[in-house]
């Protein structure tokens, strides 16, 4: 068994060959949807190959329905369906930190990937449904062995939001900065409120953040 050097978003991820992204970022806890299970129809899992896509098997059938041309070309990937085929270095980043990136780097940029991903999504929805309706016909979905992915990634999805609550709360002041610059005023944040008043304002309970 050959261990690989696996980076998702930054951080180190124990992997081996012939393992999926996917199987490694839930074993990792790392930050990549997990919501189908690992069956190639949410799109969730979605990542950019940053470094060493020749270290990855070639896209399946199920990436080629779902990715637009537009997501290929720029190293697009779904983590449940690329293998892990030989050794060597393997940087990705994920579709959740990409768009955290985004959003205290550039955030007005938020709206120009939000369409782009609504065009890739539309262009896709036909090929997508084909693909989907022929693994059905051919009995590829479905079963206990489902159900148990499933189950597997709804328990990684609750641990992983468990591990990452604590890190959320750094990220206030950031965020109340972020929407201070927004061109429109949102209509619940009162001028220069405090972020822990603001907080208040919609809900959110505030724990301080030196207990975390």
């Amino acid at each position: 068994m050959t261990i690989m050097n696996l980076i998702i978003n930054d951080k180190p991820a124990a992997s081996v060959v012939g393992q999926t992204i996917g199987k490694a970022a839930r074993l990792n806890h790392s930050h990549v949807g997990y919501i189908c299970g690992g069956h190639g129809i949410c799109q969730a899992c979605y990542v950019t190959v940053q470094e060493g896509a020749d270290c990855l098997d070639a896209l399946t059938d199920v990436e080629k329905a779902f990715l637009s041309p537009r997501q290929i070309a720029a190293g697009g990937r779904m983590a449940c369906q690329a293998t892990i085929a030989k050794e060597g270095n393997v940087k990705v980043l994920s579709r959740p930190e990409e768009i955290r990136r985004l959003l205290f780097s550039h955030p007005t940029a938020l709206f120009a990937y939000g369409a782009q991903l609504g065009q890739d999504t539309a262009r896709q929805i036909g090929p997508g449904i084909a693909n989907l309706a022929g693994r059905i016909q051919r009995r590829e979905m479905g079963g206990k062995e489902a159900l148990g992915d499933l189950m597997e990634s709804a328990s990684g999805a609750v641990r992983l939001a468990a591990e990452s609550v604590s890190h959320l709360l750094p990220f206030r002041d950031q965020i109340m900065g972020v929407i201070g610059t927004l061109p429109v005023k949102l209509p619940f944040l009162p001028e220069k409120a405090p972020p822990a008043q603001v907080l208040e304002k919609v809900n959110i309970n505030v724990q301080p953040s030196s207990k975390v």
